[in-house]
């Protein structure tokens, strides 16, 4: 089934994924919290989504297409991997804090790590992929703004209150996603993607949110510019080496 959908239509392929995803972890995020451990049950859920995947790939020999492939890369383009860690510490750039005991952290740690990776997989994988055999830029720009959009979705799973932080992290996950978008064209790999996302949330474990909730716009004003700029220089010193070819 999954090999028909994705000949038909790789676009709608991702989007199945998407919506699979987003409406499993919707009611599994409020099931964990009645059962008084969050996100519990997100783990085997997106474990499970995470093996569908890979085992889809793995079948189709698509390990390269996606960027699930390491790769070696030129000394300087280590230089693009200097703001993806400065994105994936920012739960820290205010301090740690120990909100919960041991058994609680390790499982939110565990869930935001497979939370990063399949969203990667989703967005930056299979939809980008799919989008970008039409037009690379409206590739990066939609994937980019959806995965941003997407975040809206926290207004329904338990952050209602919170309406500030959600519109914040609207801007600078979509600002993120043209970081990462343009990592993964110039390194052909998703693997870096991967990696800061899942550190990205996985690390808000430990965030101080008090001390950051008081500065939450200003961080998400430098994440967005840390991002933005950073994109550009990225695409910029590509397409010059494109040139150069």
């Amino acid at each position: 089934m999954l090999e028909k959908l994705y000949k038909k239509s790789e676009v709608w392929f991702a989007v199945a994924f998407i919506l699979v995803y987003v409406i499993g972890n919707s009611f599994l995020l409020q099931a964990s919290e009645r059962a008084g451990i969050e996100m519990v049950y997100t783990i085997p859920f997106n474990f499970m989504i995470l093996g569908i995947m890979f085992l889809f790939i793995r079948k189709n020999h698509l390990f390269q297409y996606y960027g699930l492939q390491g790769r070696k890369c030129k000394a300087k383009s280590l230089l693009y991997y200097i703001p993806l860690v400065m994105i994936a510490s920012v739960n820290l750039w205010m301090g740690i804090s120990f909100k919960m005991d041991a058994l609680h952290s390790a499982v939110y740690f565990v869930a935001m790590i497979f939370t990063g990776m399949v969203e990667e997989m989703l967005f930056r994988g299979f939809l980008f992929k799919a989008m970008s055999k039409d037009n690379m830029k409206s590739a990066v720009i939609l994937t980019s703004i959806l995965f941003g959009i997407g975040h809206i979705v926290n207004l329904f799973n338990g952050n209602s209150e919170d309406i500030v932080a959600t519109v914040c992290q609207l801007f600078y996950a979509a600002a993120a996603g043209f970081l990462l978008a343009a990592v993964l064209i110039v390194s052909k790999s998703i693997i870096p993607c991967m990696i800061t996302h899942s550190m990205l949330n996985a690390l808000s474990t430990f965030s101080n949110e008090t001390a950051f909730d008081k500065m939450q716009i200003f961080i998400s004003l430098a994440l967005c510019v840390i991002s933005g700029i950073s994109a550009y220089l990225i695409y910029r010193n590509y397409r010059h080496e494109k040139l150069g070819d």
